[in-house]
């Protein structure tokens, strides 16, 4: 039997992609080439970009719930 789950909030999916770029960041930061803050700065910026394009096709692409 399958079970129903509930998706999460695209905000919760957000923060969790922020928190994988500041852990990526750190991780850079141990290494030979760690990440500059303007390159960081523009990952967390792609972050945004990508879900708010998501958000825009949501709205406009509205399903019915039954």
């Amino acid at each position: 039997m399958a079970t129903v789950i509930d998706p999460r909030p695209l905000a919760d999916l957000e923060q969790d992609a922020v928190a994988r770029v500041e852990q990526e960041m750190a991780r850079r930061a141990r290494g030979v080439k760690p990440w500059t803050t303007a390159e960081y700065v523009d990952r967390i910026e792609q972050v945004h970009v990508r879900y708010n394009h998501r958000r825009q096709w949501l709205r406009t692409h509205e399903q019915e719930v039954a």
